[in-house]
């Protein structure tokens, strides 16, 4: 097994890989490294090659930390291709750990402390509990919800709960309507609602910049839309939503506070997940929810009961693991975080 480096010219290669795999992530797409560098942070994308045939991927990417310091993160990554034994997997880990520690060497001004990876779905836990890691908090989603959009439309109506398929059909007969954008002046009706959502929900989210940054990389590559549901001109729902290979994802999601009784988030995702089946996708992601027994359990109910009330099954994730460079500056860094 060798690793290997993917620059502008092997961006079609890395993006066959990556977007062959099933339910594809886009946190290891091209365009969401793309996102990162117009952010200002540097970004790796390795391969890793048995033979002639990629079986693994990871994009790196350079995080900020105060102090002038910084850590290496790898975003549902590495990405590996089913099949692959538990030993295979772990000497992708290791070589991915190394390669690590060189760009550490090489980038030395910023004073990395660690890097931070998340074993894709297909990684056995067996592959990665006997090295020298650190188990850590949950960077992404620990678990997602997904929908298989090789059913027909009439099983996914189905495996609806009830309440749900007359949510939908009450939205579509009070006359909501449902249009999809991918102009950036529908990005400011998001930002809109998606602050209201979490003053209303007591969360914080990203600043504008981050946003417009995300749109403007994404959009480029055909891989973001805005949704919106709307009701006598007036936006009651704007969503975010990405698709990449296989996958279309539901990321982001703001609500207006008023005309609640119009069902408008039931007829929207409806319309987004029919989009991504007529449109040849195979799952339609609808990012996290809250497992049981985690801290986000009670929080999150509500948010999990609706995601689960069109159907579909779980997607569990191993979760995020730091491979410290200075022992010193991350017990700092994790002394920091339990004191903000």
């Amino acid at each position: 097994m060798r690793i290997i480096e993917f620059y502008k010219e092997n961006k079609n290669m890395y993006e066959e890989f990556v977007s062959s795999q099933a339910n594809s992530p886009f946190l290891q797409s091209w365009a969401w490294g793309e996102f990162q560098q117009s952010l200002g942070r540097k970004v790796w994308r390795l391969g890793f090659k048995s033979g002639n045939q990629i079986i693994a991927t990871a994009t790196i990417i350079s995080s900020p930390l105060k102090l002038d310091k910084s850590y290496l993160y790898v975003p549902r990554g590495p990405l590996m291709m089913k099949g692959l034994n538990y030993q295979s997997q772990q000497e992708i880990i290791e070589m991915l750990l190394s390669k690590a520690r060189d760009i550490c060497y090489a980038t030395k001004k910023e004073n990395e402390i660690f890097i931070r990876i998340e074993p894709s779905e297909t990684c056995e836990e067996r592959a990665i509990i006997t090295l020298p890691i650190i188990k850590t908090k949950n960077v992404q989603p620990a678990e997602t919800w997904l929908l298989d959009l090789t059913k027909d439309e009439k099983e996914l109506i189905k495996q609806q709960k009830q309440k749900t398929r007359y949510n939908i059909k009450l939205s579509e007969k009070k006359g909501v309507k449902i249009r999809l954008s991918n102009q950036t002046k529908d990005l400011n009706k998001f930002l809109f609602l998606a602050r209201v959502t979490a003053a209303r929900a007591g969360f914080n989210i990203w600043p504008d910049n981050y946003y417009l940054k995300l749109w403007e990389s994404l959009n480029k590559e055909k891989k973001i839309s805005i949704w919106l549901a709307e009701y006598k001109n007036e936006t009651l729902v704007a969503n975010l939503v990405i698709n990449h290979g296989d996958t279309v994802t539901y990321l982001h999601g703001g609500s207006a506070n008023k005309h609640k009784e119009m069902m408008a988030p039931h007829y929207l995702q409806w319309q987004q997940i029919l989009w991504a089946k007529n449109n040849g996708y195979n799952f339609y992601d609808f990012w996290g929810i809250a497992s049981e027994g985690s801290d986000k359990e009670l929080s999150w109910q509500g948010i999990t009961r609706f995601k689960k009330s069109y159907g579909g099954f779980g997607q569990s994730y191993l979760g995020s693991y730091d491979f410290v460079f200075s022992n010193f500056w991350y017990s700092l860094y994790n002394l920091f975080k339990k004191l903000r």
